[in-house]
């Protein structure tokens, strides 16, 4: 029996997720309320998980912070300095509906079009926009705005409006059109380049260079083409050969390089560390 790739797993992962966020409004609406929330605070068992820029705006305006906030928003960071931004690519339902877009686009889109051509640092274009955005809450705003703009939590809010209020979401228009913008493009333009939600999340993996990461041995790639499959599995466009650069900074551990380059001598693959640890 053929063993399940990493991707497999995420995959799986990613949908149940996904279909978890769908039924758990419903399962409230019964009163079974084991877990409850939406992707900016969430309860599973008692246990909360918050959204950390929620968290940072209502420490900034309020000058508040509670213990459940900090809990929260300190496990989501303690995750990310751990294991990277795997909420990227392993959990959020976005994520994989972005994922599936850009898939789709290469497969019904002609080859001719090449999409957008988008070049530059992702962190960098996100370290501006987050700036200006922190920058007009703390000036215009009394509430905390900068979470409207979190996709996962729009997906999860959803559900919530139809089964607790009986009311359907403009939002889905709003989630819609940013999708097929991307499916235009073939380009996952808003996990990269601009999601908010995931602005602290990096921030927090930046601070522990001894996170899970992939790493590249050279002298293992068997591949010279101009476009290596690694940097063809990767849906953010990214060059895996160069982890060691800022791309790492943007790489969300979703482990589709360590996949497609187990064929091409097994030159990519999941580490703990500053130094390199090849893995299976």
């Amino acid at each position: 029996m053929k063993k399940p790739s990493i991707k497999t797993w995420r995959r799986a992962l990613q949908i149940g997720v996904a279909v978890a966020f769908i039924l758990i409004p419903l399962l409230n609406h019964f009163r079974i309320n084991y877990f409850t929330g939406n992707f900016l605070a969430f309860y599973a068992a008692g246990l909360p998980l918050v959204d950390p820029l929620a968290v940072l705006q209502i420490t900034l305006k309020n000058y508040y912070l509670s213990v459940d906030l900090l809990v929260g928003a300190g496990i989501a960071l303690g995750l990310a300095a751990a294991l990277g931004t795997v909420f990227c690519s392993w959990v959020c339902p976005f994520g994989l509906l972005s994922e599936w877009g850009q898939s789709l686009s290469g497969r019904l889109l002609p080859r001719a079009d090449k999409g957008m051509s988008v070049k530059g640092r992702g962190f960098r274009i996100k370290i501006i926009l987050f700036g200006l955005g922190l920058a007009g809450f703390l000036l215009f705003s009394t509430t905390p705005v900068l979470n409207q703009l979190s996709l996962p939590a729009w997906y999860s809010r959803i559900f919530q409006f139809y089964f607790e209020q009986r009311h359907i979401s403009l939002a889905i228009l709003f989630l819609l059109a940013i999708l097929l913008v991307e499916f235009a493009a073939r380009q996952r333009l808003w996990c990269r380049y601009i999601c908010p939600q995931s602005f602290l999340l990096i921030a927090a993996k930046l601070i522990n260079p001894s996170r899970l990461k992939i790493g590249f041995q050279q002298d293992k790639c068997l591949s010279n083409k101009a476009m290596s499959p690694c940097q063809k599995a990767c849906s953010l466009s990214l060059d895996p050969k160069t982890l060691g650069e800022s791309v790492d900074t943007e790489c969300t551990n979703c482990g589709d390089c360590v996949v497609a380059c187990k064929r091409m001598g097994r030159a990519l693959g999941f580490q703990f560390g500053l130094r390199y640890r090849n893995s299976d």
